[in-house]
């Protein structure tokens, strides 16, 4: 229950008490008191009918959204799968989120294990620099590209072009980054535009 919704509970609580009281020491006025007190609690419990229909209707709507943003997830999650490059999808400290199929093969290391571990531990050189840039590459009006050198689990290092994307919420706020990773002797994967680039999650 909200808190409107609470506080509201506790004020018919204590209604409810006032009227109990004002029987008890007024008991020959009680036909008197009793239709006010039925007319106190019928316009209580016609609120109370309104706040739960609003909360029903509220609850609606979340579910609806809910539906849409988890199809929207599946087919892209479903593009990324596709995509014939790594892609990773962090939050803005570097910790990854998701990670498709040749990203995990690229790094050595099980899709389903990659989620929470620092993108950093599979760095080679220049993780402290990377990781100061992390902030300025989530504010960044354009996508930003990056020649990395990735340390995949127990396997060589492995020279990668990057291009780092920031992920923003409904209301342009940075909240995460995608990163797409190419083997250097692969073509690069471009974006239509840069604009396509700047993904927009809405805000639940």
């Amino acid at each position: 229950m909200s808190d409107q919704g609470l506080s509201f509970a506790a004020s018919l609580r204590a209604r409810l008490s006032s009227f109990e009281r004002r029987l008890q020491h007024a008991p020959g006025d009680a036909s008197r008191v009793a239709p006010e007190c039925v007319r106190e609690l019928e316009m209580a419990v016609a609120r109370l009918e309104a706040a739960h229909e609003q909360l029903r209707q509220r609850d609606i709507e979340l579910r609806q959204l809910r539906s849409l943003i988890d199809s929207a997830e599946q087919r892209f999650g479903a593009l990324a799968s596709l995509v014939d490059a790594g892609y990773l999808l962090t939050d803005l400290t570097g910790l990854i989120q998701e990670a498709n199929p040749v990203a995990a093969r690229m790094l050595n290391i099980s899709r389903k294990s990659l989620p929470g571990r620092p993108f950093v531990l599979f760095i080679a050189s220049g993780r402290v620099e990377l990781m100061a840039r992390l902030n300025a590459l989530a504010e960044a009006g354009a996508p930003t590209d990056l020649d990395l050198r990735l340390r995949p689990r127990e396997r060589q290092m492995v020279s990668v072009r990057t291009r780092i994307c920031p992920v923003r919420d409904g209301s342009a706020k940075s909240i995460g980054l995608q990163w797409l990773l190419t083997p250097e002797s692969s073509p690069v994967v471009p974006f239509e535009t840069d604009e396509a680039a700047v993904m927009e999650w809405p805000s639940v």
